[in-house]
């Protein structure tokens, strides 16, 4: 018990100090604990790009499913994270079109068409570009505009 208290309070401080935190529920026996749990977008970000070639790689529909799958379940979690409040609408918008994307992607694959669905994919990328520069802008954007 005092290893799951130091455990939680270090998770929590962690959490503030990143200022990126997601609440996740544990059912322990009849007692429900709330522990604060930062997301570390940068490793979401290199799992993204992981299942994203994943998915461009893939040879069958299965293979593509699977690494599509995962990349959903990373947008939910980076959605659930807390970000600065200058950015927190510009990540959001963010995700909700990577979302978006990854459901065109899903249908294409449920329809049976890996061709297209590696095509629908390419968005995600053209994503990760365009939100990448809104994110860290070059000082010549900055200057010019």
């Amino acid at each position: 018990m005092k290893t799951l208290f130091l455990t939680l309070a270090l998770t929590f401080s962690a959490g503030v100090a990143a200022n990126t935190t997601t609440e996740l529920t544990h059912m322990i026996g009849d007692q429900s604990m709330v522990a604060i749990a930062p997301v570390d977008m940068k490793s979401v970000m290199k799992e993204m790009r992981l299942e994203y070639k994943l998915g461009e790689r893939a040879t069958s529909i299965e293979e593509m499913a699977k690494a599509v799958s995962k990349l959903e379940a990373l947008i939910k979690q980076l959605k659930q994270g807390e970000y600065t409040p200058e950015k927190q609408a510009m990540y959001q918008e963010g995700f909700n079109k990577l979302s978006a994307s990854v459901a065109l992607v899903k249908t294409e694959l449920d329809a049976g068409d890996l061709e297209k669905a590696q095509a629908a994919l390419e968005q995600v990328d053209e994503l990760r570009v365009e939100y990448h520069k809104k994110r860290n802008p070059s000082i010549w954007s900055k200057i010019f505009g």
